[in-house]
């Protein structure tokens, strides 16, 4: 099952143009145009949890595992040293724009806001060790003259990215991703989690099956989440700061409707209508005295039972010479009918 906690953000830029175009999208997960229009990559960003299978936004070298990639469209034909930035060049509204998709992702997969964590890609290598090509992505602003080198841009970047968050909290979750069809300790706490806020009223199975997926719609619909059934770092957090489900009024027509007690209820108002309010009572009292009567019965049956698991050879005994005693008893009278009969037919008696 895949694990959704990403570790970090990298940001780029993409050395293109001001569009996304097609190898743009194939290689960052999430992009900027330069008129801070936002555009998803053709792989998601659950697809780098793991690279092994070749199928990842390959962004950073060496460094594609955990890590989401993405990037302001521009700086095409830029160079580092004199700094030009080109026919394409990267503009403050596109980077506040790119700072507020980057918030949004630190919320969403619970990436806390760090050098180690939101850095740019020139910062890999100096921060975390892990060698690059001589990539200075970001190392200059062009409206910002006064800001060179990696650590001083990737410090602003990260001034900003705090600043649209605010007093939001980035909480940092290592929950898995679920979808239908999985199964497992942590789909059961979803279960409880989503139970606990009146979404979910089927067994805690640990089985991502059609009722677990009508809960997680319902409590996404409610919280205005993504509705896509898929339990996620933002469904999550959610399911943690979310208040218990109200309860819905529902009225007599619905009651009437599907409850099988108010239709009991009814016949049993016909049925007074018809014998009258003292005939339903008289038949409601001798049903009570005939609940009584049984219960009576089943205590003596049980103490009778008792006595007889007790003193069983006893009555095995006792009861084979009554058996034996109506034995004789039923022979002796057959024989005297005999003689009778015998006596007014004028039969021997010697039998």
């Amino acid at each position: 099952m895949a694990n959704a906690h990403m570790r970090r953000i990298i940001a780029h830029w993409t050395a293109g143009r001001g569009r996304a175009s097609a190898s743009d999208k194939q290689h960052y997960h999430r992009l900027t145009e330069y008129d801070g229009t936002h555009v998803r990559g053709t792989e998601a960003i659950e697809d780098n949890i793991t690279t092994g299978d070749g199928d990842y936004a390959a962004h950073t070298l060496r460094l594609n595992t955990g890590s989401i990639g993405v990037a302001m469209c521009g700086m095409h034909n830029a160079k580092e040293t004199p700094f030009d930035a080109g026919p394409s060049p990267i503009n403050e509204p596109q980077f506040h724009a790119f700072c507020q998709m980057i918030a949004s992702l630190c919320l969403e997969y619970g990436i806390p806001v760090t050098p180690e964590t939101v850095l740019t890609h020139a910062e890999v290598e100096p921060t975390l060790g892990v060698k690059q090509k001589g990539k200075w992505d970001m190392t200059r602003l062009p409206w910002k003259p006064e800001l060179r080198g990696a650590r001083p841009v990737g410090d602003y970047l990260r001034s900003r990215v705090n600043a649209v968050l605010g007093s939001k909290p980035v909480i940092a979750t290592n929950r898995p991703t679920l979808r239908f069809g999985d199964q497992g300790v942590a789909v059961a706490e979803l279960q409880t989690d989503m139970a606990a806020l009146g979404y979910f009223s089927g067994r805690m199975d640990g089985d991502f099956g059609p009722l677990t997926r009508a809960a997680l719609l319902a409590f996404q619909a409610d919280n205005g989440l993504a509705t896509d059934a898929i339990a996620g770092a933002m469904t999550w957090r959610a399911l943690g700061e979310a208040k218990p489900r109200p309860m819905r009024a529902i009225s007599q027509a619905e009651i009437d409707a599907e409850s099988g007690t108010a239709k009991d209820a009814r016949m049993v108002a016909v049925v007074g209508d018809i014998i009258g309010v003292g005939g339903v009572a008289g038949i409601a009292k001798q049903a009570q005295k005939a609940s009584e009567t049984v219960e009576a019965a089943s205590g003596l049956l049980g103490t009778l039972s008792a006595t007889v698991v007790q003193y069983w050879p006893a009555l095995v005994f006792s009861g084979g010479c009554v058996v034996a005693w109506l034995a004789l008893r039923a022979l002796s009278g057959s024989q005297r009918k005999r003689r009778l009969r015998d006596a007014r037919e004028g039969r021997s008696l010697a039998r």
